[in-house]
């Protein structure tokens, strides 16, 4: 690939100008040669072949890590979703903002480093763990990791971040982490906030509109075909009027009845105490999920066929069974679900509704054919149960949402997540390079002490890794 885009750069409009196609096409080559993707390109490939042409050489020795240059290639993947090459355009539509809040986080982070290590550079009395990098293998407490300024600023900044417990300060330190948590909270983040933004801004931007049509964000065919429908009667059942009212009315008893003009429902006393029925029900059957999790509530009613659980469980069930059915039966009258049963069938509520009756179903099927359940695979069927809190999304519309959000954010996603991955893989293998032969975190052989005596016997943290320690 690398050859062919070379050879290929010489027609390149990225890089063949009119005054660079001179010479055969040489300058746009040497152009395509030094930019972004050729040099990306070049050291995923290189590492390679100079171990071929080097054996037993520095190259050759350090083959591994010099492979890790392969990573480089998720950086390619940024010709197909623009992430990184968005940065720089994101960093110079921010950048006032981030100089105002990098410099207010700089300043944070000099003051907290500077309390943390009046804190607790005489702090002796919270072990931690050994720091031999530190020069600490025995009784080593925090005021190892607060010795100096220069060690508090590295561990303040990670706490700058939300990040590294609190308890093994003393009272001083832990006062000071509260303010500094708060202090991450409420300007260190501001940043990330700006960088997001920014993107959005940016891909957003460079999103081209769709068929000059107005669309709201983040709508599928769903939402199109449900504005279509605005003021349509509902169509006529083919079974004739009597079916026609009976779904009307159950539509009614389910829904309400919408006054368009006044943008309420209106309820029957009936569909009212129902809808409250319907909705502590939904709530005890996750209580009972909970509660039947407890070892000593399971074992107080006992796992016998008939306890309490199960009777529950029983009743909760034909009364999600009815409802499920009652609204599959009145659907081809409900402009939600586009006056089909099996458009409701198959859209988030009806999916739900389905869930939550589905699992109890199945295994008095299983049951039923004479396969015992043990359990542990009782405990599956049970935990599914969970799911019907969804059903609370008939009360709070919350969930059935999440999908026009994505979809209206889809570009930006895309941009952050594949960055999120690079960034993620990319400092995974810096980790491993730099961090696998940390002495701070070296376990050597039980036989081998940590650090050498008088008997000329080397120490695990003597050696330059922990294979050289375990190999001796």
């Amino acid at each position: 690939e690398y050859i062919l885009r070379f050879i290929g750069a010489g027609v390149d409009p990225e890089f063949a100008s009119i005054e660079n196609r001179c010479c055969g096409g040489v300058w746009s080559r040497i152009k395509y040669v030094v930019s972004f993707y050729s040099i990306i390109d070049l050291l995923a490939i290189l590492p390679f072949y100079l171990a071929i042409a080097f054996p037993e050489s520095w190259f050759d020795r350090h083959d591994e890590y010099l492979r890790m240059f392969r990573l480089l290639r998720l950086l390619k993947l940024d010709k197909y979703v623009p992430s990184i090459t968005l940065i720089d355009d994101v960093l110079r539509l921010k950048k006032k903002a981030l100089i105002v809040s990098c410099y207010a986080g700089g300043t944070l982070w000099v003051l907290f480093a500077g309390l943390m290590y009046l804190a607790e550079y005489k702090d002796h009395s919270m072990g931690i763990d050994n720091l031999p990098f530190y020069g600490c293998t025995d009784d080593c407490t925090m005021s190892v990791r607060f010795s100096n300024y220069f060690k508090s600023l590295s561990y303040t900044g990670i706490h700058l971040t939300g990040d590294f417990p609190m308890v093994e300060y003393d009272g001083v330190g832990r006062i000071f982490c509260f303010f500094m948590i708060i202090a991450a909270i409420g300007v260190v983040s501001i940043p990330s906030g700006l960088i997001a933004s920014g993107f959005a801004e940016i891909v957003q931007s460079k999103t081209k509109k769709r068929n000059n049509k107005y669309e709201i964000a983040g709508d599928d065919w769903y939402e199109i075909k449900y504005r279509e429908l605005e003021g349509q009667k509902p169509p006529n059942s083919v079974f004739g009027t009597c079916m026609d009212s009976m779904q009307e009315s159950v539509h009614a008893y389910l829904n309400g009845i919408e006054d368009k003009r006044a943008g309420t429902v209106t309820r029957s006393t009936f569909s009212r105490i129902s809808r409250k029925f319907f909705f502590a029900l939904i709530i005890s059957n996750i209580l009972a999920v909970m509660f039947e999790s407890i070892p000593e509530v399971d074992r107080k009613v006992g796992n016998a066929p008939g306890n309490f659980f199960d009777v529950f469980e029983l009743v909760s069930v034909i009364f999600f069974t009815i409802e499920y059915l009652l609204r599959l039966f009145s659907a081809p009258k409900s402009r939600t679900a586009l006056f089909s049963s099996w458009v409701y069938a198959t859209t988030f509520f009806g999916l739900v509704d389905f869930i939550s009756i589905a699992p109890w179903y199945l295994q008095e099927a299983i049951t039923a054919s004479g396969h015992y359940i043990s359990g542990d695979e009782a405990k599956i069927f049970r935990i599914f149960r969970i799911f019907r809190i969804l059903q609370l999304e008939d009360f709070i519309i919350a969930f059935s949402k999440l999908d026009n959000v994505f979809r209206a954010s889809k570009d930006v996603l895309k941009a952050t997540g594949l960055m999120a991955i690079i960034i993620w893989v990319g400092s995974s293998a810096l980790f491993y390079i730099f961090e696998q032969n940390n002495p701070n975190l070296r376990e050597c052989n039980p036989t081998i002490p940590l650090v050498g005596n008088e008997t000329g016997i080397p120490g695990c943290y003597d050696f330059v890794s922990t294979a050289d320690c375990n190999s001796y």
